[in-house]
């Protein structure tokens, strides 16, 4: 997962802007942050996978979700990514935003890979998902630590 991502300036959390040339990219990034924080995702093997599901009224809902589910897993199973693979279906009745995601990666082992940052949860806090003609698509995410 290559990230297209930086980190802005706040008081107490991790304020994250992420972007990409679609949504599904954009979904990918922001899962590629969420785990680059957490882990030295240079040191993960992709010997295993997982799939994902976010779902929410409209993209930035989907993708908290989606985010929420990732940081679940690792915490619940230690399963730590290193590529991610996202799909997004947009459904109009009732209206929802559909982001799967299948991860590539392996169990946390603590003796072979670096901890970073602990996530508590990610914030609906200026929570943002828009897309730009020019630009692509932005999200902006707090990640609470």
């Amino acid at each position: 997962m290559g990230g297209s991502y930086r980190e802005l300036d706040h008081p107490a959390d991790l304020w994250l802007e992420v972007r990409g040339a679609s949504l599904p990219r954009l979904a990918e990034n922001a899962l590629f942050a969420l785990f680059d924080t957490m882990v030295a995702t240079d040191d993960v093997a992709m010997e295993s996978t997982a799939t994902l599901r976010g779902v929410g009224s409209d993209p930035a809902e989907a993708l908290r979700s989606l985010l929420t589910e990732a940081l679940f897993l690792f915490d619940t199973q230690g399963f730590t990514a290193a590529a991610a693979e996202v799909m997004a279906e947009i459904r109009e009745a009732p209206r929802e935003t559909v982001l799967t995601a299948t991860l590539w990666g392996e169990t946390l082992r603590p003796d072979c890979h670096r901890l970073k940052t602990e996530v508590k949860a990610v914030t609906y806090h200026l929570l943002q998902v828009k897309e730009d003609e020019e630009k692509g698509w932005q999200a902006a995410v707090i990640l609470d630590v």
